[in-house]
């Protein structure tokens, strides 16, 4: 009779972030310097790398009337410099959120096709960035293999989308690996708005391990912008053996060099 020997290991991959106390990315980890912990229970990190996987990216731009001159004056400086930061070979699609969801550059890999669509624009309407982020999610198309992103730059204002809240986490949950925000303060904007802008926001990246950034008006938006950006060219992947038969995997990875946070990044959620 043939005793049933243990499962065999798998080896899983995760992707993390890892920044200083300035939260500036580090790099020139290695894997003797990382553990993973898989529920608790440490895993070797057999393999420590930068993320080179090709980027697929939705950016989804505040272009309501309520931004202002602030869009000509701070935005379309950010966004610029944004674009031109992206991963080399990065593909990116641009929306705007004003008056109604509107794609207004991309699928491209040419990053001055977006800067002259955003010069092009002007602000108009309310806010529909909940109708925009499920239409942005939609049209991502992630290729197997590479990794996606969703970055929204919003003021808080008139929310005008004719999705609730709920309703446009449940859609655009899964629709890329990490969610990223810059959300700055409004002219006026009603408690309501308020609540339903930070409820799908911070859901979604929290869900996904993607940054929050909420400067206190759109000068700092350039400032978050580059955080971002920071964040999407180095983070690293990790490849640990575990056990296949593990349904449910909390995942925690600690460093060994001091003044080093990591931060996981979950990826999509069903």
């Amino acid at each position: 009779m043939l005793l049933a020997g243990p499962a065999p290991a798998e080896v899983r991959s995760v992707t993390v972030t890892f920044t200083d106390e300035k939260g500036a990315p580090v790099e020139g980890l290695v894997a003797d310097e990382l553990v993973v912990l898989e529920n608790g229970v440490a895993r070797e990190v057999a393999r420590a790398e930068v993320d080179r996987r090709a980027l697929t990216l939705a950016l989804i731009l505040d272009t309501s009337e309520a931004v202002g001159s602030a869009f000509r004056l701070t935005l379309v400086g950010a966004v610029e410099s944004f674009l031109a930061q992206l991963p080399d070979g990065a593909r990116y699609t641009l929306w705007a959120t004003g008056d109604r969801a509107t794609k207004i550059a991309g699928p491209t890999t040419d990053r001055a096709e977006g800067a002259r669509a955003v010069k092009r624009m002007f602000p108009r309407g309310g806010n529909t960035l909940l109708d925009t982020l499920v239409e942005a999610c939609r049209e991502l198309e992630p290729v197997e293999g590479q990794r996606s992103a969703i970055v929204i730059v919003t003021g808080v204002d008139q929310e005008l989308s004719f999705r609730d809240r709920q309703k446009a986490v449940d859609e655009a949950r899964g629709a890329a690996d990490v969610f990223m925000a810059v959300q700055f303060e409004g002219q006026g904007a009603a408690f309501e708005d308020r609540i339903r802008f930070e409820y799908v926001l911070e859901t979604l990246t929290r869900e996904t391990g993607g940054l929050y950034e909420r400067p206190l008006s759109s000068m700092g938006a350039s400032a978050a912008l580059q955080k971002i950006s920071s964040e999407l060219r180095a983070p690293y992947r990790l490849a640990y053996a575990t056990l296949p038969e593990i349904k449910d995997r909390k995942i925690e990875v600690t460093v060994a060099r001091p003044g080093v946070k990591a931060r996981v990044w979950p990826g999509k959620k069903p």
